[in-house]
């Protein structure tokens, strides 16, 4: 009798295992590779042209480039982006164009809170 109750026991644990298990599996989603919704980035795709700064990463911080924003960054800053929010991180890896030198500290001021 007590063989039988441990069998039960054992068979119906494993039943709840490979449910549960099944479940995990189903709920899993792709994940956004970009989190950056594109209204969000089209506020900044403007002023690319005319923009005398860009804000890029660079070896896993905020860096600032010069306006062609393909040379070596100017000044590399201590924010790093696995502190930045998802949106701030895709933006920042995107290149954010800055078209003068007070909206470029009011920026890296944003990032860096």
């Amino acid at each position: 009798m007590r063989m039988r109750f441990r069998a039960a026991l054992r068979s119906a644990l494993a039943a709840a295992a490979a449910f549960t298990a099944f479940g995990a599996f189903r709920s899993l989603r792709r994940v956004n590779r970009n989190p950056l919704p594109e209204e969000l980035y089209a506020r900044f795709e403007a002023p690319a042209a005319t923009a005398q700064f860009f804000l890029r990463s660079s070896e896993g911080y905020v860096a600032v480039y010069d306006g062609d924003g393909y040379r070596a960054p100017l000044s590399v800053t201590g924010i790093e982006l696995q502190c930045l929010r998802g949106a701030d991180r895709a933006m920042v890896e995107a290149g954010i164009p800055v078209t003068d030198r007070r909206e470029l500290l009011l920026l890296l001021e944003d990032l860096g809170s």
